[in-house]
């Protein structure tokens, strides 16, 4: 059950403070269907180790550039989830809460386009995203969209529509740096915000969690929402343990915003 103090402390902080810069994990698209990283029997690395083959060896960089055959054939089932998926309530409630001016941009980890399906209008996307391809030979870029449809129609590994080269997910893979314009500006918006709403995401390491890390040190007040703990609960203003698609739309509400269908 949501604690109802939470909520309404959640939304006295939004109000008075209106800089707030929402980050976005892979629990805020699990409602929507789609599996997160590390969920014991249900996250996505977890059954990709499980194949022979698995991510160590086919689902990094190095492994795409090797064997893109191999690459596809794990990610098929995943893709099939992302193509499909729908935006939840607690996507909606997002863009409604950036719609209204609470939440001044998202920084997400997920590459599932799901914000932008939603109406979020700025997003910065610093794992990539699934609504570009990137050809391996000219490095061109293309709409997912495009290669996808037809990859999942005919089975034929996506080819660069300039140079036939083969195309890939524009997401970041183990081995590959993080998109230099997407970090300065997500570094940029958590050093001017006021508040940081983490969303479904449990901290579980790398380079984000040092950023907001840095951020409670400069005394920006953190709200985290999360269905499970996390290594930031102690440092956070307020934590609220709870399914993200019950706790923002409840904020919304709060705060005035409706209609979540």
């Amino acid at each position: 059950m949501i604690n109802q103090r939470n909520i309404e402390r959640v939304a006295e902080i939004l109000v008075r403070h209106p800089c707030c810069v929402a980050l976005t994990g892979a629990g805020l698209s699990t409602p929507s269907g789609l599996p997160d990283f590390r969920s014991p029997g249900t996250g996505l690395w977890e059954r990709i180790e499980k194949i022979p083959g698995g991510q160590s060896e086919v689902m990094t960089l190095q492994g795409f550039k090797e064997k893109p055959e191999a690459f596809y054939r794990h990610f098929h089932s995943f893709l099939e989830m992302i193509v499909s998926a729908k935006p939840n309530q607690a996507h909606i409630a997002v863009a409604k809460l950036e719609a209204g001016g609470y939440i001044q941009a998202i920084i997400t980890m997920n590459g599932d386009m799901l914000h932008q399906k939603a109406g979020s209008q700025r997003v910065i996307e610093i794992h990539g995203t699934i609504g570009r391809a990137v050809c391996m030979s000219c490095y061109q870029y293309d709409q997912g969209e495009y290669h996808w449809q037809r990859y999942l129609e005919n089975g034929k590994i996506p080819q660069c529509r300039r140079c036939g080269g083969v195309m890939k997910p524009d997401v970041i893979l183990p081995g590959e740096q993080l998109p230099v314009q997407m970090v300065l500006t997500a570094k940029k918006l958590l050093r001017e915000c006021d508040v940081i709403m983490a969303i479904g995401t449990s901290f579980s390491g790398g380079p984000v969690m040092n950023w907001i890390e840095k951020a409670c040190e400069q005394r920006k007040k953190l709200l985290i929402i999360n269905s499970n703990p996390t290594i930031l609960d102690a440092v956070a203003e307020i934590a609220i343990r709870a399914d993200v698609a019950d706790v923002l739309p409840a904020i919304g509400e709060k705060l005035g915003i409706a209609n979540y269908g």
